[in-house]
């Protein structure tokens, strides 16, 4: 164990595991300690939680990720001890991806059938860790374990985390990789100590692991920084008030960066959080809020879950990348990865979910979308596990038909029945918390009270509920109330056509999004679509698209015989509404006050000042909104990739913890967007 550490830490305690991590190769000394570490870190005692931190949420940071070894190391110490609930945070400047990880493993035996920590790597492999820029969060031992992996360059990612309004981070440990010469000015200079600093608890305590007893004068060095930072040794030192009156100056000026976006405010009651809705939106939120153990209340106005835009029998599910690879991108590799999890692992638990992870092959249809995809794919150097380009032979094998186009291929997608999960995911909240579902309620408008946010039905005079909280998360409805008409969103039908499996279409073996999307046969039927029609007059069946749907495939490939083989005849077919923003992110976050900005507006219209000074303004002045009004929505057709992590984004701020998403992200889902956007540049709003 380091000399160098800034954590006191037990000899006397006996580590969990005593099986040696890597055999006899002399690092066994290292993980015995790393143990020691995790089991005072946890207020742990064989296996038992200590009174100290019973029913609490204990937040670690961890500098590096290696080959995860700590990391399973942690797995093993939350699993034996069931009443504890750990979030960590991973910083790590150089990626490692799941590939990667199961090799290194494989050649340590780690993977053997009798390692003590085998069951622990496996759960780690299946979360599908890749090698992107920003977060993704991973979700272990029955959520009892969240683990926010961060890749690249550390300042970068740190200084846009949120500070979270409760959790804070209470201790950090530096694997040994982390001090060396090529990697210690990312670790340990002065700005990102301080960026640590900021995210943790008062009393954070910092321990850097070592594979050495000897500190040299560089450890020395970072050691004294990270005492001036705040982070002291025993936990029991009196706080350092200048510091602290740092750490606070730091967060409220990350604060005042995105002033102009509110996030939604924590609740301290334990009233459950109502949601209007029944879709993939709806049903994700609850149960994100109910892994951290809130209630909430479902108003649906169908009969059944998913009868809206998330009713379709098989939707195509993978990320939506550009050329640039910015923050559009970078969100949805994210929220892609995250849904895949979340689906798994309700899959894993029991509940019955109609998918495929068969990939998803991508390629152009028309000279201009097959200069586009080109660019796509010239335009990074993108993770295997991502994307890969294919030839039309490569092609052609992962799609068991004939496909005489190169493409992309997206290994980790697939398609899922959007009904199924959202049926899935409410059944899972229900086993977790207390979650309720009102059927067949037609909320027809909200209103705003002293006590919270009256619902009524129909022209009813009286509320049917009241609550403090409210989420509108009604999809293709999202647009009903004054509160919400004014969202920059808008409604395309889709009609999506179910075609019976014959001949060589039966063989397809990949979704392929083309012209359109087709899905490999499930229960004897193909989807194939969609429509996309800006504001819809009628939701009605529609012979002219189904025809258009039968020519979708033809068109992209005209030269394969297999699209011959797609019959639309049955005239069997589903409709649904998209809602689409014009920059295409989701829509989340708290409800824009829309007459109240337009008012501010007015007065600075009728002002003499400088426009620099009205773009201050609009800067430094949190939005008007409506307090306790939430919005979450505009999925577009990509519902299943972005859903969940929107979700859990809204939930973690409700619940005042750490966010997957950073504040660059969350301005860009904001409500306000498309107002501020004009505002903060100085231009018209109209």
């Amino acid at each position: 164990m380091s000399k160098s550490t800034l954590l006191s830490v037990s000899n006397t305690q006996q580590p969990l595991l005593t099986h040696q991590l890597l055999g006899d190769n002399g690092d066994n000394q290292y993980y015995q300690s790393v143990q020691q570490y995790i089991d005072t870190v946890l207020q742990t005692r064989d296996g038992q939680i200590t009174a100290h931190n019973k029913g609490n949420l204990v937040t670690l940071g961890q500098l590096g990720i290696a080959d995860a070894h700590e990391i399973l190391l942690l797995q093993a110490a939350v699993h034996k001890t069931p009443q504890l609930s750990v979030h960590l945070v991973v910083i790590a400047h150089q990626a490692i991806n799941r590939q990667q990880l199961q090799k290194q493993w494989q050649q340590q035996g780690l993977l053997h059938a009798k390692h003590p920590l085998m069951p622990h790597a496996n759960a780690l492999l299946n979360t599908e860790l890749a090698a992107i820029d920003g977060c993704q969060r991973l979700t272990l031992n029955n959520t009892r374990l969240i683990i926010d992996v961060y890749y690249g360059e550390p300042i970068k990612q740190l200084k846009l985390v949120a500070t979270p309004g409760k959790q804070r981070i209470q201790h950090w440990l530096a694997l040994p990789d982390t001090s060396q010469s090529n990697q210690i000015d990312h670790y340990f200079n002065q700005t990102v100590l301080w960026q640590y600093a900021r995210l943790s608890s008062d009393n954070a305590s910092f321990y850097r692991a070592s594979k050495t007893t000897n500190a040299d004068t560089s450890q020395k060095a970072i050691d004294k920084q990270l005492t001036l930072c705040g982070f002291n040794t025993l936990l029991v030192e009196p706080v350092d008030d200048i510091t602290m009156a740092e750490r606070q100056a730091m967060r409220q000026q990350l604060n005042q960066q995105f002033a102009y976006n509110p996030l939604p405010s924590t609740s301290e009651k334990d009233d459950a959080i109502a949601i209007i809705g029944g879709g993939i939106a709806a049903a994700s939120l609850a149960l994100s809020l109910a892994q951290r153990g809130k209630s909430s209340i479902l108003y649906c106005k169908d009969a059944q879950l998913g009868q809206g835009a998330s009713g379709n029998k098989q939707g195509a599910i993978y990320p939506l990348l550009t050329p640039e690879n910015g923050p559009l991108s970078q969100f949805f590799q994210q929220a892609f990865l995250f849904s895949r999890r979340q689906i798994q692992s309700l899959v894993d638990d029991g509940f019955i979910i109609g998918h495929q992870w068969c990939g998803v092959l991508h390629t152009g249809f028309d000279e201009r979308s097959e200069t586009r995809l080109n660019k796509i794919i010239k335009g990074q150097h993108w993770p295997a596990e991502i994307a890969t380009t294919v030839n039309a032979k490569q092609a052609s094998q992962l799609a068991n038909l004939n496909i005489d186009k190169s493409g992309f291929y997206y290994p980790l997608g697939g398609w899922v029945c959007p009904f199924e999960f959202a049926q899935a995911a409410i059944s899972k909240a229900q086993t977790l918390a207390n979650v309720t579902v009102v059927y067949n309620s037609q909320i027809k408008r909200i209103e705003s009270s002293q006590q919270g946010w009256q619902l009524y039905t129909d022209n009813a005079e009286l509320p049917i509920a009241t609550h403090p909280q409210l989420v509108v998360a009604s999809g293709a409805q999202l647009t009903d109330y004054p509160q919400t008409k004014q969202l920059q969103i808008t409604g395309f039908r889709g009609q999506v056509s179910h075609v019976p499996a014959q001949g060589e279409l039966a063989n397809l073996s990949t979704v392929i999004c083309a012209n359109g999307y087709l899905t490999p046969q499930h229960q004897q039927l193909h989807c194939v679509g969609a429509s996309y029609v800006k504001d819809p007059k009628h939701l009605d069946f529609c012979p002219q698209e189904q025809h258009e749907n039968s020519l979708k495939m033809k068109q992209s490939f005209p030269n394969s015989n297999w699209p011959d083989d797609i019959d639309v005849s049955n005239n069997d077919a589903r409709v649904g509404v998209r809602m689409v923003s014009r920059d295409h992110f989701p829509i989340m976050g708290s409800a824009t006050d829309v007459e109240e900005l337009f008012n501010r507006y007015a007065i600075q219209q009728q002002s003499k000042d400088k426009p620099s000074q009205w773009q201050r303004y609009w800067q430094t002045t949190p939005a008007p909104i409506y307090e306790g009004l939430y919005v979450l929505g505009g999925l577009g057709s990509r519902g299943l990739s972005s859903g969940p992590l929107v979700a859990e984004c809204l939930a973690t701020n409700l619940c005042g913890e750490l966010s997957p998403l950073n504040l660059e992200l969350q301005a860009l889902l904001s409500p306000n967007r498309m107002w501020l956007r004009k505002l903060l540049k100085g231009k018209a709003l109209m």
